[in-house]
């Protein structure tokens, strides 16, 4: 993306420039083409996230689901099984359920409901330091 940004932007940029700041031009595009790509690997991140807790979370919704059923002796319809590892009932009712946690994430922008994010501040304020950190030792800069 840098290549491209210098080839094209960066000399428009630079004739709009005064003469004494165009030395700059080339270091702040740089910066920006970071951030950039940095911000897009964060969002990319967050998105495979989101779907491997999904599955995994609606797996395990699912087998509490068929298990409660089971363990009240409730059979609707009379589709659970007596062993649960022999249906893939749990591998449909997971997937809907995943779908459902990924769309919530997507209509949340990855965030935290209300008052979610004021009790869980501190952790989130902890994640955002260590993907910092994470991030400017991947770099090579020492400032964190």
């Amino acid at each position: 993306m840098k290549k491209v940004v210098n080839r094209y932007i960066t000399p428009t940029i630079q004739s709009a420039t005064p003469k004494e700041y165009q030395r700059w031009v080339p270091v702040v595009v740089g910066w920006i083409c970071k951030s950039i790509g940095i911000s897009l690997a964060w969002y990319i991140q967050a998105v495979i996230s989101a779907v491997t807790t999904a599955l995994e979370g609606g797996k395990i919704a699912a087998y509490a689901i068929l298990k409660f059923f089971k363990d009240k002796d409730m059979n609707p319809g009379g589709f659970i099984p007596d062993d649960l590892d022999e249906t893939y009932l749990d591998e449909g009712i997971a997937y809907v359920l995943a779908v459902g946690g990924v769309y919530f994430q997507f209509k949340l922008g990855f965030d935290m409901p209300f008052p979610f994010n004021i009790l869980l501040f501190p952790f989130e304020f902890a994640e955002t330091y260590i993907r910092w950190s994470i991030t400017s030792m991947a770099s090579g800069d020492n400032w964190a």
